[in-house]
């Protein structure tokens, strides 16, 4: 046991002890509550005991005087004492004198208060006789039961002071205990753990050493502390060159970076509070050389009595970022595709007008039988024909635009030319495109460019997913709703929904179900980095039921929360 003790850590040890000595004293205290408790009940029991011997007494002196009105209040006062005796509990010897013979004090005691309140009705003689008779016997009885109440009172006491006595000695032993078996070994304990942390920072810093990631820390004179391998790979210094010297330069942070890191380090040296203490950020660094490339940067710190530490982890994601490059071109080449289908769609119509009212023009020219007004008439056709193409190549070219201008639009707006870049080919299949058109404007913050595109790759996929699975009354509806803020935009199909087994797939890079011919599987991957990164919002997809005309189908609803922007 004692082995068992000393092998538990000092905190253990020394909360343990305090904990029986916390335990104990309580118990200490509870012990002297009651013995209070219980001397001043015993107090009032003999008392009362006590008082029935007197008692006894006035009555037999009052009943001689003929005093009723004093007699009576004593008779009630003896009954209502002794009817408190007996519902309290009792020892066996108490018992004894109470109930059994040769005592039998309930008895006697009961029938000297009958006596009483006969001779107050009757004031006959016979019950005079009695109490007189009977009054000293009862006082020895009574005598005999407080003598044994005081008893029971002093064995009571008695136990109590010898639960003290054993409280004071367990808790002394176990201060002796706590002397000997804590404090003493303290000491040793004290020296290993240093030798451990000794050998924590050894660890410590070889983790730091072999860590991909640049790890540089800085105290509060903001002088660089540490600058591992990956650091030194990282940003083209050598640690002898970077250790010891403030981190308050442009070295390896790119001017346009300099004023908040300046402004963010000395905020957190005088409160030692980050903003964003857990936040991760994609910034810039800078080598040696000078030039500057994408990393990913987090946040930690040490705060010891005066003492702080700010600890940067930074990875270099310059391959990361020519891959997210890739994968957007490749969007934009996917969507082009997607697009010049549209284009092909949208102008067939308008080319074919233009081919009939053309031909018709001249074979009625050639055989005189149009005017010059009907001629003027046939041109202003073509010419709104042309107007129309010239609009649906902006409309186009608006979508392909590389620069992605950031302002505040009309989700309402981007929904609508949606669906005029894409109701060509819906009617082509046969589609019903259904947009319940907004009351209001709703406006968000972003590139409207951009959200047209995720639109466009969603509408895209419902009309291909219906076209495959030959769906009944193949439709889609649009819904613009307002929630606390957000403006959520749902797009739902009736194509029979997503397989559980790859809903949580569909957002991932390259992932497709068409064929290969058919898609790359970049174009809800794109569609969630653009809600994600450049909208501050989500894109989630479920598999619910929709109801049209009265009929129910079942489809995917792919659901887009933005927040709104109050103008």
């Amino acid at each position: 046991m004692i082995k068992f003790f000393t092998s538990l850590s000092f905190r253990t040890k020394y909360v343990f002890a305090l904990s029986i000595i916390a335990l104990f004293s309580f118990a200490a205290y509870l012990n002297l509550v009651k013995l209070i408790d219980s001397q001043s009940n015993d107090v009032k029991v003999i008392n009362i005991s006590g008082q029935q011997r007197m008692l006894s007494q006035k009555i037999a002196l009052f009943a001689i005087h003929y005093k009723t009105k004093s007699l009576e209040e004593v008779v009630d006062l003896m009954d209502s004492s002794h009817n408190y005796l007996l519902s309290l509990s009792m020892s066996d010897e108490l018992k004894d004198v109470y109930f059994k013979k040769p005592v039998l004090l309930d008895e006697k005691v009961k029938r000297y208060i009958d006596r009483g309140r006969s001779f107050l009705t009757h004031r006959d003689g016979r019950s005079l006789t009695y109490l007189l008779q009977n009054s000293q016997t009862l006082l020895k009885d009574l005598d005999s039961a407080v003598f044994i109440y005081q008893k029971e009172t002093e064995s009571k006491t008695q136990n109590l002071k010898n639960v003290e006595l054993f409280i004071f000695i367990f808790i002394s032993v176990t201060l002796l205990f706590e002397a000997l078996f804590i404090f003493r070994p303290a000491d040793n304990s004290v020296k290993r753990k240093t030798k451990e942390l000794k050998s924590e920072k050894e660890y410590a810093d070889m983790i730091t050493e072999i860590n991909n990631n640049a790890i540089i820390a800085v105290d509060d004179s903001f002088n660089v502390l540490t600058f591992n391998k990956s650091a030194e790979h990282m940003f083209g210094y050598s640690a002898n060159e970077m250790l010891h010297t403030q981190l308050l330069d442009d070295r390896i942070i790119p001017k346009k970076y300099l004023l908040r890191h300046i402004n963010g380090l000395k905020k957190f040296m005088e409160t030692g509070e980050f903003n964003n203490k857990n936040f991760i950020y994609e910034l810039e660094g800078q080598h040696k050389n000078r030039k500057v490339f994408p990393i990913r940067i987090s946040f930690g710190s040490k705060i010891e009595d005066d003492s702080k530490i700010v600890v940067a982890n930074i990875q270099d994601i310059t391959q990361e970022k020519e891959k997210d490059s890739l994968i957007i071109e490749q969007s934009r080449f996917a969507a082009m595709g997607e697009m010049i289908g549209n284009i092909a769609h949208q102008w067939r119509q308008p080319l074919s007008s233009i081919s009939t009212i053309a031909t018709g023009a001249r074979l009625r020219h050639k055989n005189h039988l149009i005017s010059d007004e009907e001629l003027d008439e046939t041109f202003v056709k073509i010419k709104d024909h042309t107007q129309h193409l010239s609009k649906t190549i902006d409309d186009f070219r608006d979508f392909f635009k590389q620069d992605k201008e950031i302002k505040v639009f009309d989700v309402c707006d981007v929904v609508d030319k949606s669906i005029t870049l894409t109701e060509a080919m819906y009617k082509d299949n046969q589609i019903n495109l259904i947009f319940r058109h907004c009351e209001s404007e709703i406006m968000i913050n972003g590139s409207s460019g951009e959200l047209s595109q995720v639109f466009l790759n969603i509408l895209n996929n419902a009309k291909d997913a219906m076209k495959e699975r030959k769906a009944e009354n193949p439709t889609v509806l649009i819904e613009i709703l307002k929630e606390d803020g957000y403006v959520v935009v749902k797009l739902h199909d009736n194509a029979g929904g997503i397989p559980d087994a790859i809903k949580t797939k569909i957002f991932e890079p390259y992932f497709t179900t068409k064929h290969k011919s058919q898609g790359t599987g970049i174009g809800l991957f794109m569609s969630k980095k653009i809600i994600s990164k450049h909208f501050n919002g989500t894109i989630e997809v479920h598999n619910r039921e929709l109801t049209l005309e009265g009929k129910k189908y079942f489809g995917a609803e792919f659901s887009i929360k933005i927040k709104e922007t109050e103008i």
